[in-house]
């Protein structure tokens, strides 16, 4: 492959889309109110406006279909229901049954687009279980969704990471010449760019769940067409998320297993916890950054040039994670005990 990859104009064109339109919408958000409170649960102290992921929502959409690969339109409209889906939510608080509908049937639009998951390797052993995989695949979209919308409470930090994801899942893609998902990961990356311009600590815009689920539509669409076509394992896809995943896994095991109301508002993932005890935005930002390029960079290129080893790599970090995940647990106040 010489000179620009195919579709790199995606990146750019989000960026500067998302870039100029944060600040449009951040006024219109304003003039009707549409603000974030603070309150016990959250982690901000000023009123903010909510929903600025529609900007990031219409710059990735924009660049994707100027990219001009109709076989990724499918891909286009899941997104584009994820989208409708959240900014419904930011207005009116939607019933959890309606999101996990309309999350399930995303889920299912994507195995039927992208097809079953079929194999997944483990220590050379190829594992033909489709009967197994594809609904698990399911389950994993789901929870992809939910996850992103789960960490999205710090300042910059889910831009940071849609950001970060598209660009490594792009770079794989582009790797084995998958040009379509190439350009989907890219116009991700920059429309998550350009909005991290506007909600850098101190934010000044917030995505919002139409932002949220837009990331966690764009990683799950893209895990699945990794691992539906072999391009990139599960356990790569799972090195790349790990950093949010363990995270939100990790804080709604603990929370299940001390019988609180899991579903409800917290403030007890790591990195709110961080803040709670005196971190600022800033260096929480800092932190999850620096873990992506300094453990999950060097684990996701030794995964991909091993493939072999992929499996022994996600979980030698995914165990490297949660244990800095419980000592931040153990290391700062437990304020959300007893107040569920």
């Amino acid at each position: 492959m010489t000179g620009w990859p195919p579709g790199w104009l995606s990146l750019p064109v989000a960026f500067i889309l998302a870039t100029v339109l944060t600040p449009l919408l951040r006024r219109w958000l304003l003039r009707f109110n549409l603000v974030d409170l603070p309150g016990e649960r959250r982690s901000h102290t000023a009123p903010t406006p909510r929903g600025g992921g529609l900007a990031i929502a219409v710059a990735f959409l924009i660049a994707v279909l100027l990219a001009g690969d109709p076989l990724w339109w499918p891909g286009v409209f899941a997104v584009s229901v994820l989208a409708m889906l959240g900014w419904l939510d930011d207005r009116a608080e939607l019933h959890p049954a309606v999101r996990l509908a309309v999350q399930s049937a995303v889920a299912v639009l994507g195995l039927w687009w992208l097809g079953p998951v079929a194999t997944v390797v483990v220590l050379d052993y190829s594992l033909h279980w489709p009967w197994l995989w594809t609904p698990l695949a399911g389950v994993a979209v789901v929870w992809l969704i939910n996850l992103h919308n789960f960490m999205d409470g710090s300042d910059g930090l889910a831009a940071m990471q849609g950001a970060w994801s598209g660009l490594s899942f792009a770079v794989i893609m582009l790797m084995n010449d998958l040009t379509g998902p190439a350009s989907f990961a890219l116009a991700m990356a920059g429309g998550f760019a350009g909005f991290l311009v506007w909600n850098r600590p101190p934010a000044r815009i917030f995505m919002g769940d139409v932002g949220s689920m837009v990331l966690g539509g764009g990683v799950a669409m893209l895990a699945l067409v990794g691992a539906a076509s072999g391009a990139v394992s599960v356990w790569v896809s799972l090195i790349l998320t790990s950093v949010f995943v363990v995270d939100a896994t990790a804080t709604l095991a603990l929370r299940v297993s001390r019988g609180e109301r899991w579903y409800t508002a917290h403030r007890q993932h790591a990195y709110q916890r961080l803040i709670v005890a005196g971190s600022s935005h800033g260096q929480v930002l800092a932190l999850y950054a620096a873990t992506n390029l300094l453990l999950v960079m060097p684990a996701a290129w030794a995964a991909v040039v091993y493939p072999g080893l992929g499996a022994g790599i996600a979980i030698g970090l995914i165990v490297l994670l949660a244990g800095g995940w419980w000592v931040i647990q153990s290391a700062t106040v437990t304020e959300n005990q007893g107040h569920e």
